[in-house]
């Protein structure tokens, strides 16, 4: 998950970008999520995967190891793609990553089985890259994501918020459904994931620790002042909030 704000500003996706924040899995679910993703979009042995926003590559690898996929990650960050391309080759893993645009791939019509997008569409010029992400896979193959969404009732001031210091511009429910039907695709598969989400929070601090949860305040500090950690606070406020749900959904394309 990447290709958001820039990393000059302080936010959740800055932390990732910048390495201060070192997890591996970076959207609710983990990897579980990506595996149920994965099945519903029939992803299996000699399969070829386009895995758009690959980040640090662990869905990437994920996908080769668990089923046999053939695999190519793309994102916008030079850092991402050398992390990614470490990762698999330590695992031993032909997966190739390149460093693209989501909005314009350097691949050709129906070059792809399946194309998949992890907590990083609502970031996004959505209908383009969805397009993008339809254009390159074969007729009756799959086009996947998961990400958030906003439920009914949501306040204005909290979608701002969330535009505001991560750049994410979540949808409805009904409107994920939509783009994805106006995208060109069919037989469209929504399961909503938002119990996930408080699990999700309690895990990465779980993971991160409370000593590396100081050591992660002081880094924001020293690089952002005390505004920075506010921002972040702020941020994670939003992620907690009851209005804000995730979903997967998967398409087939006409």
């Amino acid at each position: 998950m990447t290709q958001g704000l820039s990393a000059d500003r302080p936010s959740l996706e800055a932390l990732v970008e910048t390495g201060m924040l070192s997890l591996e899995s970076l959207h609710p679910g983990g990897l579980e999520t990506t595996l149920q993703l994965a099945k519903l979009c029939n992803i299996q042995r000699g399969t070829k995967v386009l895995d758009v926003a690959s980040g640090t590559g662990e869905t990437a690898c994920c996908l080769a190891e668990s089923f046999g996929a053939r695999v190519v990650g793309v994102d916008h960050s030079a850092e991402m793609i050398r992390r990614a391309e470490e990762k698999a080759s330590a695992r031993a893993l032909e997966v190739k990553f390149k460093e693209a645009d989501a909005a314009d791939f350097p691949f050709a019509d129906s070059e792809f089985d399946a194309a998949i997008c992890e907590c990083t569409l609502c970031f996004l010029d959505k209908p383009r890259v969805l397009a993008e992400m339809v254009r390159v896979v074969r007729p009756g193959g799959c086009v996947g994501m998961h990400d958030l969404y906003w439920k009914e009732g949501a306040p204005e001031a909290l979608k701002r918020t969330l535009a505001d210091i991560e750049g994410e511009k979540p949808e409805t429910l009904e409107g994920w459904r939509q783009l994805f039907d106006g995208a060109g695709l069919e037989q469209i598969t929504v399961v909503d994931k938002s119990d996930v989400m408080s699990r999700w929070m309690r895990e990465s601090r779980k993971q991160i620790g409370m000593t590396g949860q100081l050591i992660l305040a002081l880094k924001i500090i020293r690089r952002w002042g005390i505004r920075g950690v506010w921002r972040v606070l702020r941020s994670e406020r939003v992620f907690s909030s009851d209005l804000l749900g995730y979903a997967l959904l998967v398409g087939t394309k006409r």
